[in-house]
């Protein structure tokens, strides 16, 4: 035995006739990568997008109660003057609305976004010196789609008061989300703020010779809890303080006013109105027709999107479980980015798995060996596993681009496998050779092949990865899970199937299954077929010129059609989710928006399959950012699940309630 291996090994040589020599080492290998596939798998970052550092800053300044022509005049020009200096910008353009400006900063695709926040930050500090004073500190941001809220709630209460619902969340679930591993930000929208509200007598405050300025910078300096320092002695060392900070609404109404030019105090509430009520709101949000507050939660940068979601679920289902969230709240989930990630985790699953079928079909219809067929089916999922590695190793994550990368490269997946299992089968039963010689013979000749065709393949996708802007970072990470799959299926192709195919001994082509009557009439029927197709060949090579113009033909008429082809970015995927935005003229208050929002609240209850709605009125609530806007109304409706609506698209849901 080991003088034919000998022999062998001096006959064939190359990374094929290795494995073929060697299997149980070609297969523990296999097995190696098998596990550190599955291993790096669980491992990689799984997100909708790629991470993109996008070249966009955002500076927003409020100014509440301004009109935008005095927004325009004292905020937009100064911070566009100034911010105009930044290094490796491209583009400035401010936008101006009541009480609020925006200034967008665009720069170079190859820019180092971190560097030019700090240059931008500086020049916002240059430009705080002009502007007026009353207005919210400024904020700067990168414009990153990771930071888009993730997951998003609305909470609301038939029992208890907008009021109450608000400082429940803010004060104990906010703290139960927060502790979540991969939880970033935590917004919170809607909802009415308690505020203690102290409405002063005029009369009464000229007669005791007081004026709002003192009372408020009282009311100020009394709300602290102020350091007194160290009480000491002989045995002990205490850090002292004054708790003199409200603890109650009566506390407020009992703090005691001194009385100018005398030794007496008096009552707060003998002056003024004090009331615990709550902060004039302008913007509402509505779940299901109850006022509700919304919770938007952002990830950590370098978190798992659908663990992150999956573990604030699970937070959610335990609090529910546990008592901490009564009944009498209702938690509705309006935003879910999971949903994308999992349908597209599907598709690539069921495109692999469907493919790896399909090939032991084919494979079984033309060798007729299930063996073979099961080689072939084997490459899918060790190629799969392996480009994993890959992909921990270049840094890549499971997302919408990746994932469509792997479901393009199924297909070329099995093309070497297929053409070198092929071709050892000819030389096993049409040559007559042993398995391992067909093996050893069968791989080397066509090695150079596949090889080659693989490097076409790579040739094709990796010019890509030298284009500039916005598609560059989009599906860069999709080149390169393409290339990954085809540089893992080339080496299991010259590997394990040459390896497992020596292995498998095959006694005569009309033994087994390509024996049966079944294999043996589509043989012929493939033979009839293959003589019609050169019959034809013959004589369509006899009239080239005719074939040539047909065509060219053929490709005019094709381009010309490609025209009438819609575009998009993305396909849509009908989760259900319809969002809206209805506008009313500028000025409109919020008692007529109010109005409207119920008008509309009617005609969605009366729309078929809407399982909840919800509405923010007066403005909007997204990314974290609040828009007070007078006559806005936002609203998302979520359908039931596709599967209960009896084939009833989200699309004909739009145009209906059109």
């Amino acid at each position: 035995m080991s003088n034919e291996t000998d022999d062998l090994s001096k006959k064939y040589s190359g990374i094929s006739a290795w494995s073929i020599r060697r299997p149980i080492s070609t297969l523990a290998i296999t097995s190696v990568v098998l596990v550190l596939g599955i291993l790096f798998s669980g491992r990689l970052a799984v997100d909708l997008m790629p991470q993109i550092d996008y070249p966009h800053i955002r500076v927003v300044v409020n100014y509440p109660g301004v009109t935008p022509e005095v927004i325009e005049e004292q905020l937009t020009r100064p911070l566009e003057r100034n911010l105009s200096a930044t290094e490796n910008l491209v583009e400035i353009h401010g936008r101006a609305s009541e009480g609020r400006t925006y200034i967008e900063m665009y720069f170079d695709f190859d820019t180092d976004i971190d560097i030019a926040l700090q240059d931008a930050s500086r020049q916002l500090e240059r430009a705080r010196t002009e502007l007026p004073d009353g207005i919210d500190p400024p904020r700067i941001m990168k414009m990153d789609p990771s930071q888009n809220p993730v997951f998003e709630l609305a909470i609301s209460s038939e029992v208890r008061s907008p009021i109450e619902v608000r400082e429940w969340v803010d004060q104990r679930l906010l703290p139960q989300l927060s502790s979540i591993p991969g939880v970033g930000t935590i917004d919170l929208g809607g909802g009415k703020e308690r505020e203690i509200q102290v409405v002063a007598d005029p009369e009464r405050l000229r007669s005791y010779g007081l004026t709002i300025d003192h009372i408020s910078t009282l009311l100020a300096g009394r709300n602290i809890d102020t350091s007194v320092g160290n009480i000491t002695s002989y045995e002990y060392d205490i850090l002292a303080r004054t708790e003199t900070r409200y603890r109650s609404f009566r506390d407020v109404a009992d703090t005691r006013i001194p009385i100018r030019q005398t030794d007496r105090t008096i009552r707060l509430a003998d002056i003024a109105d004090v009331t615990d009520s709550n902060r004039e709101q302008r913007l509402f949000a509505y779940l299901n027709r109850g006022e509700s507050v919304q919770v938007s939660i952002m990830k950590q940068p370098q978190a798992n999107t659908v663990g992150v979601i999956e573990n604030i679920q699970n937070r959610l289902d335990e609090l529910l479980d546990s008592g901490y969230i009564t009944p009498d709240y209702d938690i509705e989930v309006i935003r879910d980015d999971s949903f994308f990630i999992t349908s597209s985790i599907q598709s690539v699953t069921t495109a692999a798995v469907l493919g790896g079928l399909l090939a032991m079909i084919i494979i079984l219809l033309f060798l007729g060996s299930i063996r073979r067929s099961l080689i072939v089916a084997l490459m899918i999922p060790v190629a799969i596993i392996a480009t994993f590695v890959l992909m921990n190793a270049g840094g890549l994550t499971l997302n919408i681009m990746s994932l469509g990368g792997l479901a393009l490269g199924v297909g070329l997946l099995i093309d070497n496998a297929i053409v070198m299992i092929e071709n050892i089968f000819r030389h096993q039963t049409e040559l007559g050779k042993d398995p391992k010689t067909a093996a050893h013979e069968g791989s080397r000749e066509v090695l150079s092949a596949v090889v080659a065709g693989t490097m076409t393949n790579l040739a094709a996708v990796l010019p890509f990865l030298f284009i500039t802007g916005l598609a560059a970072l989009l599906f860069r990470e999709l080149i390169f899970t393409i290339a990954f799959a085809i540089i893992a299926s080339l080496l299991a192709a010259i590997t394990l199937v040459p390896s497992l195919t020596a292995m498998f001994k095959d006694s005569g082509q009309n033994r087994g299954l390509s024996g049966t009557r079944f294999f043996q009439g589509f043989n012929r029927g493939f033979d009839r077929f293959r003589d019609g197709y050169h019959s034809i060949l013959v004589k369509t090579l006899k009239r080239k010129w005719l074939f040539i113009i047909a065509s060219v033909l053929l490709l005019i008429g094709s381009i010309w059609m490609i025209r009438g082809l819609g575009t998009e970015f993305l396909p849509s995927v009908d989760d259900g989710r319809i969002t809206f935005r209805f506008t009313l003229p500028m000025g409109t208050s919020i008692e007529p928006t109010n109005e409207v929002a119920a008008i509309l609240q009617d005609a969605i209850d009366e729309m078929p399959y809407v399982e909840t709605q919800y509405m923010t009125v007066g403005g909007y609530f997204r990314g974290g950012q609040i828009s007070i806007r007078g006559g806005m109304i936002d609203g998302v409706v979520q359908l039931v699940p596709h599967a209960d609506r009896d084939g009833f698209a989200a699309e004909e849901w739009v145009s209906v309630s059109g």
